[in-house]
C-alpha cells in the first residue's frame, strides 16, 4: 500500500495543472516566466523577462506573447547568434488560475566576422576610414555593430565635407562555417563647403521681427568652410536656446555636381512675442473681504532683439505694486541670462510686534503722560522703575511694509534627463524698505509681565523682574485716601470748571493707543541695504503648476550691508523642500518643508524688520491672518510645514490640508508644541489650469473659516 501511494504522489501533484493553448491563456495571471536553455546561455534570465512585454504578476496577452518570443530571437541575433530558435513553449495552467510559461531556447551556434573589407569608387586615405571601424575579423559578428560602423563611416566624411557621400552595407554568409564577411561600399563624393545662407520667415504673410544680426550671431558656420552637417545641428540648437522660435528648419539647397559650394536655407517661425496673464483672487477672512488683481504683461522679443521687456503688477491686499523687468536670454552665448529690474510694492502686514523703548525720549514722554499706572510709577518709584516697565512691554499694530527694490541677476537653467530642471541665479539689489503703522488704527498696548503672548507668538520674551518685587508700592492703600487732592479748586489756578465737561483723553493704561502722525513716526522702521543672494533649485516636477509626482529642493543664501544708521550686517539662509507622492491613480500626497535662519552679524545692532521672519495667511499657513506668526521683536527662525491629500476624479478635485508654523527670535526657543496649526478643506476645478477654493480654520471648530480664491495649486 505504501509502495501504491508513493506511485501516485507525482500524478497527485499534477492533479490541480493542466497544460492549455494560446486562447485559453488568455486573461489568466502569469505567476512565472521560466526559460529552458538547450545550448549557450548568453543572457540572464532577468535580462530576458525584461525584454518582455508579458509580466509576472500581470494578464496574460496572446498578441503581447508572439512578439515576445520573436524579441527574443532578435535580442540573440544581436550578439552573433543568427540561428536562434524558439524550437517549443509550454503554458501550464495550475488551480484553474496561475499561469506558468515555460521557454525552450537553443542559441546554435556563435556567427564570427571572417572578414571586414572596404570599397571605395574614388580614392581615399583607407587607413582613416578603418580606424572608424569597430568590428574587426576574427571577431563576434554583431549586425548592429554594422549597422553603427556604416554611421560612423558617413558622418566621417561628413564632417570632412563631402556632403554627399553614401556608404552601404554587404553581408556575405557562410552557414556551413558559421562565419561572415562584410563589405562597405564607400562613395565620398566631391568635397563640400557652405555657401551663402537664406534666412526667410516661415509665415510668408509675415516678415521677421528679430533683427537679422541676432539670428547670424546663432549660426556657428561661415560660407566657404568646409561642410559639416553637425554644424546645422548647433545652429538649431543656439536659435532654440533663445526662446523665440518655434519652428526652426535647416536646408540644403539644390546644387549642380559639379558644384563646390552649398548654399543653406533657414527658415524661422517666430514666437508669439506680446504676452499677457492674470490673476484674480479672494481672501475672505470673518467679515474682512480682500480681493485683489494681478496681471505680468511680458514683451519677449523687445526691439527684435530677443530680450524680454515686462511688467507684474498688482492691485489690492495684501500685496499691490509693480515691477518693470528687461531681461538679455544667452548672454554673450554663454547660455547666462541676465536681467535688470524695478519696482515699488506695498504689503500689508496682518499684524506687528514690537517690544517698547525706554531709550526713546519721545516714547517715555507719551507713555509717562498718558499711562496713567505709569504717570504713578514715576511720581513714587522713579524713572529707573518706569523704564524697566516700558522695557517690558509690548505694541501690536497693523502695519504696511513699502519696499523699492533694483536688482540685476545673473541666472543659469538647464536640464539634465531623468534627472530634472536645475537653475542657479546670483543677484546684486539695492533695497529701500519703510514699515509703519497704518494711519487711524489703533495700537494694543500691554506689558508681558502680566498679558500672555497672543495667539501665533510662540517667542514671549519672559519679562525683566518686577521692579517691586510683587508688592503693591502702596501697599494696597490709595495714597490720596480717595480723596481729590486739590478739593475743587482748580491746581492750575484756572478757576473752577464750574461744572463742564474735560476734554475726553485716553488712558494708554486701558491697553489701547490711537495711532497718530507722532506714533506712526516712532514706530516707523526704515533700512537701506545692499543684498548679495544665491539661490540653487533643483526640479523634477512633472507640471510646476499642479503637479503628481516628483519633487522641488530650492536652497538661498544671502548677505546684506545696512547703509546708512546703524550700518548692519545681516546673513539669511533659506531652505525649502516639496514632495509629490501618488498613492493611486486619483490620489497624491504634497509636502512642503521650509526652514530659515537669519541674524545680524553684529549683536550690538538690531535687525532691519525687511528680515524678520513671519508667516501666516496664504502661502504658509491657511486660516491664520497673514504674517500673524512672528516674534515679538522680529523672528530670527521659523519652520513651516504644509501637507494636502489631493483627490480628483476628471475635472473636479477636493483636498484636505494641514499647514503648521512658529517662529522664533532665538533659536534655542524652538519648539514643536508652540507653533501654530491651520487646517481645512478645498475644492479644485481644472479648466486648462486648476481653480482653487480652500477654507481654513485655526483653533476650534466655531471660528468662522478664512476664504481663499486662486489660481493653481497652494505649492
Amino acid at each position: 500500500m505504501r509502495l501504491l501511494l508513493l506511485l501516485l504522489l507525482p500524478a497527485l501533484a499534477l492533479a490541480d495543472q493542466r497544460e492549455i493553448t494560446l486562447a485559453e491563456a488568455q486573461g489568466k495571471k502569469v505567476k512565472e516566466i521560466h526559460f529552458v536553455h538547450l545550448t549557450d546561455k548568453p543572457f540572464r534570465n532577468p535580462d530576458l523577462r525584461a525584454a518582455m512585454q508579458t509580466r509576472e504578476g500581470q494578464p496574460f496577452q496572446r498578441r503581447f506573447f508572439r512578439a515576445d518570443l520573436m524579441a527574443i530571437e532578435e535580442l540573440y541575433q544581436s550578439e552573433g547568434y543568427m540561428e536562434a530558435s524558439i524550437p517549443g513553449r509550454t503554458l501550464i495552467l495550475e488551480d484553474e488560475r496561475d499561469l506558468h510559461l515555460t521557454i525552450r531556447i537553443d542559441s546554435k551556434a556563435r556567427w564570427l566576422a571572417a572578414d571586414v573589407r572596404l570599397e571605395l569608387d574614388a580614392p581615399y586615405d583607407t587607413t582613416a576610414l578603418r580606424q572608424q571601424l569597430e568590428l574587426a575579423p576574427g571577431g563576434i559578428f554583431r549586425y548592429s555593430q554594422v549597422l553603427q560602423d556604416e554611421r560612423q563611416l558617413l558622418t566621417f566624411l561628413n564632417r570632412r565635407g563631402h556632403a554627399r557621400a553614401a556608404v552601404q552595407n554587404e553581408i556575405r554568409m557562410d552557414r556551413a562555417a558559421h562565419q561572415v564577411e562584410v563589405v562597405y561600399r564607400v562613395s565620398p563624393g566631391k568635397r563640400m563647403y557652405f555657401g551663402p545662407v537664406r534666412i526667410t520667415p516661415g509665415d510668408s504673410l509675415r516678415g521677421l521681427r528679430t533683427h537679422l544680426a541676432l539670428i547670424q550671431r546663432q549660426i556657428s558656420f561661415r560660407p566657404g568652410e568646409p561642410y559639416d552637417p553637425e554644424q546645422l545641428k548647433h545652429t538649431s540648437a543656439s536659435l532654440t536656446n533663445t526662446d523665440l522660435f518655434r519652428g526652426i528648419t535647416l536646408d540644403n539647397l539644390p546644387v549642380s555636381p559639379e558644384d563646390s559650394l552649398q548654399p543653406v536655407e533657414l527658415r524661422l517661425l517666430e514666437k508669439r512675442y506680446l504676452y499677457l496673464e492674470s490673476n484674480a483672487f479672494l481672501n475672505v477672512a470673518g467679515s474682512r473681504v480682500e480681493p485683489g488683481l494681478s496681471a505680468n504683461l511680458q514683451h519677449r522679443n523687445w526691439l527684435g532683439r530677443g530680450a524680454r521687456l515686462g511688467l507684474d503688477a498688482g492691485v489690492g491686499r495684501p500685496l499691490q505694486g509693480g515691477t518693470v523687468y528687461l531681461s538679455e536670454r544667452n548672454l554673450f552665448r554663454s547660455g547666462v541670462d541676465f536681467t535688470l529690474s524695478s519696482g515699488l510694492t506695498d504689503q500689508w502686514e496682518g499684524s506687528t510686534r514690537v517690544f517698547a523703548d525706554p531709550a526713546d525720549s519721545l516714547q517715555f514722554e507719551l507713555l509717562t503722560s498718558n499711562d496713567s499706572i505709569l504717570n504713578g510709577l514715576l511720581l513714587f518709584a522713579g524713572p529707573e522703575a518706569v523704564s524697566q516697565y516700558i522695557a517690558a512691554s509690548t505694541y501690536r499694530y497693523a502695519s504696511v511694509e513699502r519696499l523699492w527694490q533694483f536688482t540685476s541677476t545673473l541666472g543659469k537653467l538647464w536640464e539634465r534627463r531623468p534627472a530634472g530642471q536645475y537653475q542657479l541665479d546670483f543677484s546684486v539689489a539695492w533695497n529701500q524698505a519703510r514699515t509703519q503703522p497704518e494711519l487711524r488704527g489703533d495700537i494694543d498696548y500691554n506689558s508681558e509681565a502680566s498679558t500672555a503672548a497672543p495667539v501665533g507668538d510662540t517667542t514671549a520674551t519672559p519679562p525683566d523682574d518686577d521692579p517691586f518685587g510683587g508688592d503693591d508700592p502702596f501697599g494696597g492703600d490709595d495714597p490720596f485716601g480717595n480723596d481729590d487732592p486739590f478739593g475743587s479748586d482748580d491746581p492750575f489756578g484756572n478757576g473752577d470748571t464750574g461744572g463742564a465737561a474735560l476734554p475726553a483723553t485716553i488712558d494708554y493704561s486701558e491697553g489701547r493707543i490711537p495711532i497718530d502722525h507722532t506714533w506712526q513716526q516712532l514706530l516707523t522702521d526704515r533700512s537701506n541695504t545692499v543684498n548679495f543672494s544665491l539661490r540653487f533649485q533643483r526640479d523634477t516636477r512633472n507640471d510646476p503648476i499642479a503637479a503628481t509626482h516628483g519633487a522641488f529642493l530650492r536652497a538661498a543664501a544671502l548677505y546684506a550691508i545696512q547703509v546708512g544708521g546703524q550700518n548692519t550686517r545681516v546673513l539669511d539662509g533659506d531652505l525649502e523642500a516639496r514632495l509629490y507622492l501618488p498613492l493611486g491613480r486619483n490620489l497624491v500626497w504634497a509636502q512642503s518643508l521650509r526652514g530659515g535662519l537669519t541674524a545680524s552679524l553684529r549683536q550690538d545692532r538690531s535687525l532691519p524688520q525687511l528680515y524678520w521672519k513671519e508667516y501666516g495667511g496664504e502661502g504658509s499657513v491657511r486660516g491664520v491672518a497673514l504674517n500673524s506668526i512672528q516674534a515679538t521683536g522680529g523672528g530670527r527662525a521659523g519652520l513651516n510645514l504644509r501637507s494636502e491629500l489631493r483627490l480628483k476624479a476628471g475635472d473636479f478635485g477636493v483636498v484636505l490640508f494641514w499647514d503648521r508654523a512658529g517662529v522664533w527670535r532665538h533659536t534655542r526657543q524652538t519648539n514643536w508644541s508652540g507653533m501654530v496649526d491651520g487646517y481645512g478643506t478645498g475644492l479644485r476645478y481644472t479648466l486648462g489650469i486648476p481653480f482653487r477654493l480652500d477654507l481654513g480654520w485655526s483653533g476650534g471648530r466655531t471660528r468662522q473659516p478664512t476664504i481663499y480664491f486662486s489660481i493653481g495649486q497652494a505649492f
